[in-house]
């Protein structure tokens, strides 16, 4: 019988990067008026309105002519202090640190943790799947297939035993054959963002017990958002 993979979370982590991409982008500000507000303007330069057609502001902008269809009649906006594309009167997390994925409601998005693919083993000192590793990547495709928007991305990392350049060209082997394995399932090869091998740099437990040894050989698959 099949161990179930746990689809769940790639499904989660899909919606999530779906909702990212899915969000409108901040207006951009153009042409600034007297008063030294800059008007919101869509893409094609056109001013955004409020419900009585007030035309939107954006405060301290340099101070340019102003438009002849806004007349006296300005909609402030309130801004975006802390640069996450989301205005102040919307943003329910206000002060996330930039550069930092936020949703609709300006809070940061929950980077979703790699999923181990446990029972992904391979033949000693070696790239080669065994036959167990096999039947768990069967689980992994029936996953994939029912998230077809889902994009990912393999890693692949080992223990200490043996010298850092050898494990990293290892590990990168190892990842490859993942690859392989899930592009001969039928698994479109454009979803596979990268694989990437990064050896003993990033043990998970200790090298010193044969038990945290082995848990640091490991293949991971982590959903890429972007």
């Amino acid at each position: 019988m099949k161990t179930i993979f746990d689809w769940r979370r790639l499904a989660l982590a899909a919606t999530a990067a779906i909702a990212l991409a899915g969000c409108a982008a901040a207006p951009s500000s153009g042409d600034a008026d007297d008063d030294g507000g800059a008007y919101v303007v869509d893409p094609d330069g056109n001013v955004y309105k409020d419900a009585d057609g007030n035309c939107w502001q954006t405060p301290n902008a340099p101070k340019k002519e102003m438009r002849a269809e806004c007349g006296d009649q300005i909609a402030q906006t309130d801004g975006d202090s802390d640069g996450d594309g989301v205005p102040d009167s919307r943003d329910e997390c206000p002060g996330t640190p930039r550069g930092v994925e936020v949703d609709a409601r300006g809070c940061p998005i929950e980077q979703q943790s790699p999923i181990v693919l446990k029972g992904v083993t391979f033949e000693f000192d070696s790239s080669n799947l065994t036959m167990s590793a096999e039947n768990r990547l069967d689980n992994v495709v029936d996953a994939l297939e029912a998230s077809p928007d889902v994009r990912f991305r393999i890693d692949g990392h080992t223990d200490s035993v043996g010298s850092e350049s050898y494990n990293l060209d290892l590990s990168q082997r190892r990842v490859e054959s993942v690859r392989t394995y899930l592009m001969g399932a039928g698994i479109d090869t454009r979803r596979i963002t990268a694989t990437e091998g990064h050896g003993e740099s990033e043990p998970v437990a200790t090298n010193e017990t044969a038990a945290g040894r082995a848990q640091n050989r490991r293949v991971e698959l982590s959903v890429v958002s972007d």
